[in-house]
């Protein structure tokens, strides 16, 4: 059998693993209620504080801090998903199913960080929507921005998405990896940024949430930030982690 045609076959199950248990559906839907909902609340204070919105903003602008609810809900829930089965001791069977661990690996990153990341990336999308819909006519929704805004936050909620599967795939624990995750998008980049010393400026900035934070909010903990370090930042991570996840998936037991 052709490699194409099991990666297609082992692509095909892990879609079905991942929305055949409750846990991808309570996901989804808690996901969808956060990033949402903030929506509406934005949308409801423009309505309210029309005075407050500069002239040239624009619907997109208000959403893009809905990214960083989507981003910890699409890390989560990459985390689940990659390390479900290793839980339960399923990877057994996956693997009988699927021996060719190469195929295995590339099947599970393709599927998870792909649906995620366009689960993430619609819920901004609409949360967008729904701050314009409320906000004053004159804030509008240029496609434009549209593109620039997204463009970011796909590049946040794809490094977010295969950071959760590599350190999914490396600890093998839904706690650990959701605990690494947060604390390196969340805990320490602000915690190291508040030291007094110019090494842990320095430091926070590497991390990335911190180039998350630059991408969606446009500041970070160095003033000399900027796009590009953020972005190489989040991939140096998201590759990183995925290198050291690919080498245990592929290359010790499966079962310890």
């Amino acid at each position: 059998m052709s490699t194409a045609t099991v990666l297609a076959r082992a692509g095909r199950a892990e879609w079905s693993r991942i929305w055949s248990v409750r846990s991808s559906w309570v996901f989804t839907g808690l996901i969808s209620c956060a990033v949402v909902g903030l929506g509406l609340l934005v949308g409801i204070d423009v309505a309210n504080n029309p005075e407050s919105v500069p002239p040239s903003a624009s619907a997109w602008e208000g959403a893009r801090f809905t990214a960083m609810f989507a981003l910890f809900g699409t890390v989560a829930m990459a985390v689940v998903t990659s390390t479900a089965d290793h839980g339960t001791g399923a990877i057994v069977p996956t693997l009988q199913w699927t021996p060719r661990r190469g195929v295995l690996l590339a099947a599970r990153v393709l599927v998870i960080a792909l649906t995620v990341t366009a689960l993430g990336v619609a819920l901004v999308v609409a949360a967008s929507v729904v701050v314009w819909v409320l906000a004053p006519p004159r804030v509008g929704l240029p496609a434009g921005d549209g593109f620039r805004s997204m463009g970011d936050i796909v590049v946040v909620l794809g490094c977010g998405a295969l950071l959760g599967i590599g350190l999914g795939l490396a600890t093998r624990s839904t706690a650990g990896a959701l605990v690494l995750a947060i604390a390196l998008l969340l805990v320490l980049p602000l915690l190291v940024a508040q030291l007094p010393f110019e090494w842990a400026a320095t430091t926070s900035a590497r991390l990335p949430g911190s180039g998350a934070l630059f991408l969606i909010f446009g500041e970070g903990p160095l003033d000399d930030m900027t796009v590009t370090s953020a972005r190489l930042t989040m991939l140096a991570w998201a590759v990183g982690a995925m290198a050291a996840g690919g080498w245990r998936l592929l290359r010790s037991d499966a079962t310890r």
